[in-house]
């Protein structure tokens, strides 16, 4: 007789990994605040400001980190080589793809948007021209039985970002690099009005994004019974060259501190 799953799985069945997940956008969110706070005592010059607001940022982000390298954790300790399916025989699952695989994303956005993208945040980046702001976000492929989707969530100041430039993209991974999605933002943005939203204690809020992916396509869940939109055209077509990797962050991007108050403090 085999031995039933064992108790982490049935705990990886929970909402665990979303809470992971809504964590470390907390942080994101964070961030992207203590930046905006760097660069506004830079154009301010208030200097005696920024090394105490660059150490906060990094502390910040290295909080961040560890939530990050946990939810690794979690899932190596949670994935399982069998399963019952619904006929109640075992089978053999497919390997798990990473939780995080946003840099594969952003490499793939970097090949077809044809630019070289500098790390702000884990999920935001600019090109080096500082014309193209991107922001990117991954997610495993949840079945109910009755439908496939990926959940995303999205906030305020990630619009913000992306309306920052004159061209700005929302970049979805579906499950894996290969279902990559890299949708201009003016085509996303008349869309939030649709969206499900949740609201906080503060007010604050984020914009539920569902991109249903049973039958193989693209579909974005918008409010309503039934009311989706194709999305499968924003599908990235990008291949790397399996012998010369694109590079797609610059290797001298600063992770939390804005590109101007980085150069004062070198």
């Amino acid at each position: 007789m085999r031995n039933t799953p064992n108790t982490m799985h049935h705990i990886n069945n929970s909402q665990i990994p979303a809470a992971f997940s809504m964590l470390i956008e907390e942080f994101e969110r964070a961030i992207y605040k203590a930046n905006r706070e760097g660069a506004k005592a830079f154009e301010d010059k208030r200097y005696d400001d920024i090394p105490i607001l660059t150490q906060r940022a990094k502390g910040i982000e290295s909080f961040q980190s560890r939530i990050v390298s946990l939810e690794d954790e979690w899932s190596s300790r949670t994935t399982e080589p069998e399963r019952k399916n619904k006929k109640g025989k075992w089978t053999k699952q497919a390997p798990a793809t990473p939780v995080a695989f946003h840099a594969a994303c952003v490499a793939k956005a970097s090949e077809q948007l044809k630019a070289e993208f500098m790390k702000q945040t884990r999920s935001s980046f600019v090109s080096k021209d500082g014309q193209t702001a991107i922001v990117v976000s991954v997610s495993r492929e949840h079945d109910i039985g009755t439908q496939k989707f990926c959940w995303f969530s999205f906030h305020p100041y990630q619009s913000e970002f992306l309306q920052s430039k004159p061209n700005g993209f929302l970049v979805l991974g579906c499950a894996s690099p290969e279902r990559t999605l890299v949708i201009p933002y003016r085509d996303f943005e008349p869309w939030t009005k649709k969206l499900n939203k949740s609201v906080r204690e503060d007010e604050s809020f984020y914009w539920h994004i569902r991109i249903v992916t049973d039958a193989g396509g693209f579909r974005l869940k918008l409010e309503g019974r039934g009311n989706q939109i194709d999305v499968a055209k924003y599908q990235s077509k990008a291949k790397q060259s399996k012998n010369k990797p694109h590079k797609a962050l610059h290797p001298t991007a600063t992770r939390v501190t804005p590109p101007a108050v980085a150069s004062l403090l070198a």
